[in-house]
Order: structure tokens, then sequence, then C-alpha cells
């Protein structure tokens, strides 16, 4: 059973199994501490003002500022409710994801990055990137991302393992990883990719 014990300051997500395990995050504009506990963030590509920066194309042409698109011109992102967004992701079946891409999305951003890192779709996730940029919690759905594909792979590094090896990182490999996760293997391992995400095969 997956779980967020927010008293711990850290998104623990349990399945039978499988044991709880520590996760670090890398800083970037804001801790996890710091996210979790923000009611609210602005957007990192207005900075809140909820519009685009203007355009100057020359002396006498300027494209104005306009609606930010990414966070649809209100200028701030909500906290990421866990337990919601377990729901969204979860299969029907005990400890597995489900088939079809969520269409909330964080939940899909999730959804794309347990498979990414737990070795069900290696291909490099841009589609659910995309669908949340400008959200400041970002970091925060990497992390339960990440405890997702633990608690329903038994990993979250066989994407980052294929990865290293293709751009050129001497790994030794680490052994008892999806078949995805090593150079010449299978980039998708079951027949979930949605279609918007073909691109990411050529």
């Amino acid at each position: 059973m997956w779980a967020y014990q927010p008293a711990q300051r850290a998104i623990v997500l349990t399945s039978a199994g499988h044991e709880p395990a520590s996760h670090t995050i890398r800083t970037m504009t804001y801790t996890l501490d710091h996210l979790i506990n923000s009611a609210t963030l602005p957007c990192t590509q207005c900075k809140g003002t909820m519009l685009t920066r203007p355009i100057v194309i020359d002396e006498t042409k300027t494209i104005p500022a306009r609606q930010c698109p990414h966070c649809d011109g209100i200028g701030q992102f909500n906290t990421v409710d866990v337990p919601a967004l377990l729901k969204l992701v979860k299969g029907r079946k005990p400890g597995t994801l489900r088939s079809k891409r969520p269409d909330d999305s964080r939940a899909y951003y999730v959804w794309r990055m347990a498979r990414f890192h737990g070795g069900a779709d290696v291909t490099m996730p841009m589609t659910a990137s995309l669908m949340v940029s400008g959200d400041p919690y970002v970091p925060m759905l990497d992390v339960v991302a990440d405890k997702v594909a633990e608690a329903v792979y038994g990993t979250c590094r066989a994407g980052s393992s294929r990865w290293a090896a293709a751009m050129g990182y001497e790994l030794a490999p680490e052994p008892g990883l999806p078949a995805t996760a090593y150079p010449c293997g299978p980039v998708v391992i079951d027949s979930n990719k949605p279609y918007s995400e073909q691109l990411e095969l050529v």
C-alpha cells in the first residue's frame, strides 16, 4: 500500500514486498521541506507576473506581453496533493500503475517519470516535462515519481542507467535492473506508451 508520511517531511511510498527508501533531492530553487510546507509558489516562467515578457523584434515592432501559457495567467501553482495524485496513477491491481496516461498534468508527469525510472519506458520523457513547465513543485513530483517507481518496479535507476551509457559515461552495469536499463536493450517493455509520446521513439 502506498502512503504519504508528512510527519517525516519526506514522501514515503511503500507496497507489498518493498521497504521505504531514503531519497536525496538535488538543490534547486526550493528545498523539499519548503515545497512540502508552501501552499502556493510563483510560476517559474513568469515569476508570478502572470504575463510573458514582451519580445522586441526591432526598433519599430514589439510583440506585447501576453497571458503566461504555463500557469494560464494565474501566476502561481498550488501545492501537490500527494494522496490525490497517487490515486490518479494507481492501477486496478495493488502495487501497479494504471495502463492509460492520466489526464491531469501532474499525475501524467509522475506516471511517466515512474515508468522511465522503473524501466517500463526509458525513452526521454520530453512530453511529460513540457506538461509541467512553469510548475515550481516539479522537484517534489520527481520525488514522488522515484518512490512510485521503487514501489512498482523495484528500482528508480533504470532510466538513468540507460542514458548514462548513451551519453558516454563509463559506468559498471548495475546487475538486476530491467533489460531496458542496459545498452542495446529494448526501450519500452509494454504496450502502454500513449500516441502523444510517439515522437520520443524517433
